[in-house]
């Protein structure tokens, strides 16, 4: 992904909430990789403290965030989401060094952001940021969730499509601005980035089911799985309880022809990684209800992850297969 984002001529500015590791973070700065993307001010925090310096915070300003935030601009250039003239205001009288402001636009997706059609408003944060003597208006972000919602390449571009037709256009009214993509399956399948500047992605470190079910990578391409025991299996071997419910793994799921999968059994060797019967087909708390043809199953499994964002952040360190044990941060 570092080389991809070179060849296009992007910054790559990858999201460290898929891993949140000081360890797998220094993997990324052997390969050049100087400014980063998190999803919360503890986040920065840590990686701050882990000789990070130039961090976007990818989440929409609110006012409890302040005081974090004079903390955090004290130690290293901050970049941050602004939704209003209100928050530059506050920002630029609590902030004493300077710092970058994104616009996040809403083209399609319905999260957060601004809408792109609302010229008004963008157009009065850009002119605040320009009267203060800290915040300088940096470009817009789009992280368009809708790509995890399709199947295929093809429907991958199509549905990411407009939002570049959106920032080619924008550059003609806007053509100081720094235009950032942050979603994985775009940042994957994509080949043109010719209307972005920033890549900011975050699953791919990892990988995961829904991404080899939306065309992102292939299953070896995945490197994130978690190892669950067997508790409990029916007399006829077609279901099992593993200890493996929303706590382990979440509660995403994918569609399949066969019902719901909330996580895929796989075989896993150091070549090579291959589907087996057996799937989460429900999840409580702590239980896990496997799935399928259990004839051969022995006292673990192993299961790809339906979403490794989430897998990730209900653990407290990663375990590779040479026995290394990989610290991560942890929420107190």
């Amino acid at each position: 992904m570092c080389d991809k984002a070179a060849d296009a001529g992007c910054e790559f500015r990858p999201h460290f909430k898929t891993h949140q590791s000081a360890t797998i973070g220094e993997w990324f700065r052997e390969h050049g990789v100087e400014g980063i993307t998190v999803s919360s001010l503890s986040m920065a925090e840590y990686f701050n403290s882990h000789g990070w310096d130039d961090i976007t915070i990818a989440f929409p300003f609110f006012p409890a965030q302040t005081e974090e935030l004079k903390s955090l601009n004290e130690n290293c250039r901050l970049r941050v989401f602004v939704n209003s003239v209100d928050d530059v205001q506050l920002l630029s009288k609590a902030l004493m060094n300077d710092f970058k402001v994104y616009i996040e636009l809403d083209t399609g997706y319905a999260r957060s952001g601004i809408s792109h059609s609302h010229k008004s408003a963008i157009n009065s944060i850009i002119d605040e940021c320009n009267k203060t003597e800290n915040a300088h208006f940096h470009g817009f972000y789009v992280h368009h969730g809708g790509t995890y919602k399709v199947k295929g390449i093809e429907e991958v571009k199509k549905i990411i499509a407009p939002t570049l037709s959106i920032f080619s256009e924008m550059r003609r009214n806007y053509p100081g601005a720094k235009f950032s993509l942050g979603d994985t399956p775009s940042a994957s399948v994509l080949s043109n980035f010719e209307s972005v500047d920033e890549l900011t992605p975050g699953n791919f470190v990892f990988y995961d089911w829904m991404q080899t079910q939306i065309g992102s990578c292939s299953l070896n391409d995945v490197a994130l799985f978690a190892l669950l025991p067997i508790a409990q299996i029916s007399d006829d071997k077609r279901h099992a309880i593993l200890l493996g419910g929303a706590v382990h793994l979440s509660k995403d799921f994918v569609d399949m022809e066969n019902g719901r999968n909330y996580g895929q059994v796989v075989s896993y060797t150091k070549e090579n990684i291959t589907t087996v019967s057996g799937c989460l087909t429900s999840l409580s708390q702590e239980h896990g209800i496997l799935t399928g043809n259990l004839d051969d199953i022995e006292q673990y499994v192993v299961v790809c992850p339906i979403h490794s964002c989430l897998t990730a952040n209900l653990h407290s360190a990663f375990l590779t297969v040479d026995g290394e044990i990989i610290e991560k941060r942890v929420l107190s």
